[in-house]
């Protein structure tokens, strides 16, 4: 008999990160889950911080294989978990990203685009020369819509993630994911 309630378990990794990296720089990658008022972590880890990889040749793909796992349950999809990306040369940031993890069970391959905002006024735009970049306070703002549409972005690359999806009871409580197609 079930309590009205579904798990999600989501595992995987952040496996690359294609931005433009000069030779002998250092990247890492932050990343945590987003989800509606209705869910509860019941394993794993929100929020994490990966190792930093030195890149060795202009333009290569920075490799992580940073692991992700995490559990989820919940009373009602609406919330479904979203992973936000926060990338770092060093200190400097290097771009922003999020995406919903997929509803449908099974192994996914996922692109997540970055991109990090602009300088929204002149003084800003002066200050980037000495090395100022805008970052947000929370990022986990942007798996909302409040406010984004007030803020300027510029694309710096994109991120590779793979994970497994598993879901319990989500189909007993008349739920259903539908053929979505990868």
């Amino acid at each position: 008999m079930s309590d009205g309630t579904f798990l999600v378990s989501i595992s995987g990794q952040i496996e690359w990160l294609n931005i433009l990296a000069p030779s002998g720089s250092s990247w890492y990658c932050k990343y945590e889950f987003f989800s509606g008022p209705d869910w509860k972590l019941i394993g794993g880890l929100e929020a994490g911080l990966s190792q930093v990889a030195n890149v060795v040749t202009n333009g290569e793909k920075i490799v992580l294989n940073f692991p992700v796992e995490v559990q989820f349950k919940s009373t009602n999809p609406y919330g479904w978990p979203q992973m936000i990306l926060s990338v770092y040369e060093n200190t400097h940031l290097g771009g922003y990203g999020r995406v919903h993890m997929p509803l449908k069970p099974g192994a996914h391959t996922l692109d997540v685009n970055l991109s990090k905002p602009m300088a929204s006024s002149m003084l800003g735009y002066v200050a980037s020369f000495f090395g100022y970049q805008p970052e947000l306070l929370q990022p986990k703002m942007l798996a909302t819509t409040a406010g984004n549409n007030l803020i300027r972005m510029e694309t710096t690359g994109h991120a590779r993630i793979t994970v497994n999806v598993v879901t319990q009871e989500f189909q007993n409580l008349g739920y259903d994911a539908g053929q979505i197609r990868d």
